[in-house]
């Protein structure tokens, strides 16, 4: 995801370099809900909220890019994710309608079922 350079919540990130007010929840959440194009109850819905929160502030260096990678794959830039639940609720799955690779079973009986766009054989 690209955000413009004249995006608001770059000019508030720009502000919290010095106050550090992504400290306070709320506002995390408000600004995060800029970035990656989710409401802020879709955000909270992940139910990764607070770990995502303690995540950003363990990190001197925030950056818009930082704060949507963390919120779609579930880890910081250059790290293993959080968790194997921060993995399982990206954002990234949502965008796409699908589950995460190994997460979810495809439900008893499948294998005896063709893939979608396969043949019987």
């Amino acid at each position: 995801m690209s955000v413009p350079d004249d995006h608001p919540a770059l000019d508030r990130l720009a502000e919290f370099g010095a106050s550090d007010g992504l400290a306070d929840f709320a506002e995390f959440l408000r600004v995060c809900a800029e970035l990656t194009g989710f409401d802020e109850p879709e955000l909270r819905a992940t139910g990764m909220a607070q770990e995502h929160h303690r995540t950003t502030l363990a990190h001197r260096v925030r950056d818009d890019h930082a704060l949507v990678h963390l919120w779609y794959v579930g880890a910081w830039p250059g790290e293993e994710p959080t968790s194997a639940r921060a993995y399982d609720q990206g954002l990234v799955w949502r965008t796409f309608h699908a589950a995460p690779p190994g997460s979810a079973a495809p439900g008893h009986g499948s294998w005896a079922e063709a893939p979608r766009g396969g043949e019987k054989r």
